[in-house]
C-alpha cells in the first residue's frame, strides 16, 4: 500500500492544544512522543487530532479524534487505499512495547498510560492484533468498564494462545483509562 494523509494537516493549533489541556495532557509531550499533529478547518476531516500509526519505526497508517464531542463519529481513520499496512494488522504504541503491554481500545488511552499501552484501535480486533498481543510475554487487558466493551475483552483474552498469561483490569473510576487522571 501507499501511505496518503488527509487534507489539512498541520501543526496543532490553539483548538487542539486546548482540547488536549483540557483532558489533562500536556499537548508537547504527547506530540512529541507520539508524533499527533493538527488537522484544522480544511477538508473533510475538519478539526481533528491526526494520529499516526507506527509499526517498526515507520508510520504505516493513521486515525484522528474528533475535539469535539458533539460529533457523531469520534474517530476517523485512514481508508485502505490510504494506508501502508491496515491499521487491523497492527497495534497503536507497538514499538514502545518490550515484555508487558496494557492493551487498551484507543490512542488517548494509550497516552494517558504512556509507553508500553497498545490499542487495538476499537473493541474490535484482527487475528493479526491477537498475533501480536500474543508475542508479548506479559499482557493486561483494560477495555471500557461498559459491559460490552467487557464481552469484548473476554473475547480478546479468550483468543490468545496463552490466556494464562492474561490479566482483564476493569476500571472501578473513570469510563476509560483516557478519562481517568494521570
Amino acid at each position: 500500500g501507499r501511505l496518503v494523509f488527509p487534507i489539512g494537516l498541520g501543526e496543532l493549533l490553539p483548538a487542539h492544544k486546548k482540547y488536549l489541556q483540557g483532558r489533562g495532557f500536556d499537548w508537547q509531550e504527547i506530540e512529541r512522543l507520539w508524533g499527533i499533529r493538527g488537522l484544522g478547518p480544511l477538508g473533510e476531516l475538519k478539526w481533528r487530532i491526526w494520529v499516526p500509526i507506527h509499526y517498526r519505526g515507520e508510520v504505516v497508517s493513521w486515525t484522528t479524534r474528533s475535539i469535539s464531542d458533539k460529533v457523531k463519529t469520534r474517530y476517523w481513520s485512514a481508508r485502505s487505499d490510504q494506508e501502508k499496512i491496515s491499521l487491523r494488522k497492527v497495534l497503536y504504541g507497538f514499538d514502545y512495547v518490550q515484555h508487558v503491554c496494557i492493551c487498551v481500545e484507543g490512542p488517548v488511552d494509550v497516552w494517558r498510560i504512556g509507553p508500553g499501552a497498545v490499542a487495538t484501535l476499537g473493541t474490535g480486533f484482527s487475528q493479526a492484533q491477537v498475533r501480536l498481543i500474543d508475542s508479548i510475554p506479559k499482557k493486561i487487558i483494560c477495555f471500557d468498564a461498559e459491559p460490552a466493551a467487557q464481552k469484548r475483552a473476554e473475547r480478546l483474552i479468550n483468543s490468545l494462545a496463552s490466556p494464562g498469561s492474561v490479566d482483564n483490569v476493569i476500571l472501578e473510576t473513570g469510563k476509560d483509562p483516557g478519562d481517568c487522571s494521570q
